[in-house]
């Protein structure tokens, strides 16, 4: 737990709030959701990877590892560099929209249960799936 109290206190001052905020919001999303240190960044587990926050080109990013299952209603997630993840950026004065990434976070622990049913049941990969 260290690397990861390591990692929030060491975020430049403005991204100090707005990362405690979401840190608080993705551990509120799911009862069983585990934070977990990876590839020297805090990751979020809800039965598998989740989602992640880091610091890229010195900005603050929280990326969804499911994020092209995704629907985001409210527009909130911009592609990656990766096919499968999404980012969100908070925006530069720190208001995080928190009713909209509650919805998306509750969207993310969804699309996580469903992958982890289809991986149980042998349809990974189905056709079938759905998007949230």
């Amino acid at each position: 737990m260290t690397a990861l109290n390591d990692w929030f206190r060491e975020l430049p001052a403005r991204w100090q709030e707005p990362a405690h905020e979401l840190r608080q919001l993705i551990l509120d999303a799911s009862p069983i959701m585990k934070e977990v240190w990876r590839y020297k960044t805090p990751f979020f587990d809800h039965r598998r990877w989740m989602c992640y926050l880091s610091l890229q080109k010195g900005e603050l990013v929280l990326g969804f590892v499911q994020g092209h299952l995704l629907l985001d209603p409210q527009g909130l997630l911009e592609p990656s560099t990766l096919k499968q993840i999404r980012h969100y950026r908070p925006p530069a004065d720190g208001v995080l929209p928190e009713r909209e990434l509650r919805i998306l976070l509750e969207e993310a622990v969804a699309v996580n249960e469903q992958v982890e049913l289809e991986k149980r049941q042998g349809t990974k990969g189905s056709k079938s799936r759905r998007r949230f």
